[in-house]
């Protein structure tokens, strides 16, 4: 089974560091600098690749846990539970392993046992068409004991949130991402490792490659889209007040992050 360390020790092999780690939490062997970098940045770097596309072998989807309801809202009717700050409808808890929300959604209703089939004529139930256009925002709040938490606001009733997640088991990620984030950490830990500079820009030039390469290949797998909307179709409805969240089109999607080199560049 891959593990962290093996991604770091590979990472030393491309900025030609000559020393290897045994482990980096905690750094192994103690007084190695390479496995106190190590121990530094690979969970840093590692999240900041995974927030750099919406990688398929990333992509969790969870029931969200409500916290919060406008008063009103067939979950607190008459104001019992406490309400999420104006204009939200809901609150929900920010998903301990989420690193990126990509959209949110409501939990679609589907027949009950005993019910007619949506599709009568086959006798197969098909998923029913929900919206996957809602807006959100990430946000802090405080809980009932008043420590500050991460949340979600969002309009969404029963919400599910399509997100970005922490996947552990780096065997389960896709090869390309494995090299992208191999590339990264070898960017951050050329400086500090090796003192070069020149190694260190060559491994942020490599970096680079190796993300915008994962991108491309990842995108080219599933399902993708050519549609352009023009913009006299994209204006529609753009003036909408908040109360209705009259989206454009529909296309309401968390946009990923871009990377962030050790030059202060973002590629």
């Amino acid at each position: 089974m891959t593990a962290p360390v093996d991604l770091c020790n590979l990472a030393l092999d491309q900025i030609v560091a000559r020393a290897s780690i045994a482990g980096i939490n905690p750094p192994n062997p103690p007084a190695s600098l390479a496995a106190q970098v190590a121990s530094r940045t690979y969970q840093l770097q590692a999240d900041a690749v995974f927030r750099a596309a919406h990688w398929n072998s990333a992509r969790v989807q969870n029931a969200l846990t409500l916290l919060k309801a406008a008063l009103g809202t067939p979950e607190n009717p008459s104001g019992a539970l406490p309400v999420p700050p104006i204009p939200w409808r809901y609150e929900y808890a920010y998903p301990n392993d989420c690193l990126l929300v990509r959209f949110v959604m409501p939990t679609p209703n589907l027949p009950g046992a005993g019910q007619a089939p949506l599709m009568t004529n086959t006798g197969i139930n098909f998923v029913p068409w929900v919206c996957t256009s809602l807006p959100f925002v990430p946000a802090v709040d405080t809980d009932a004991n008043g420590n500050q938490v991460k949340v979600i606001l969002t309009q969404a009733c029963k919400a599910q949130a399509v997100y970005t997640g922490r996947i552990l088991n780096i065997d389960l990620w896709d090869s390309s991402l494995q090299n992208a984030v191999v590339g990264a950490l070898a960017a951050w830990f050329a400086g500090p490792v090796t003192g070069d500079d020149k190694k260190q820009l060559k491994a942020i030039n490599i970096a680079s490659g190796l993300i915008t390469a994962a991108r491309i290949s990842d995108g080219n797998e599933g399902i993708t889209s050519t549609d352009n909307i023009p913009d006299w179709m994209n204006i529609r409805e753009s003036g909408s007040g908040w109360g209705g969240w009259n989206i454009p089109n529909g296309g309401y999607m968390g946009a990923y992050q871009n990377w962030a080199g050790p030059d202060g560049i973002s590629y």
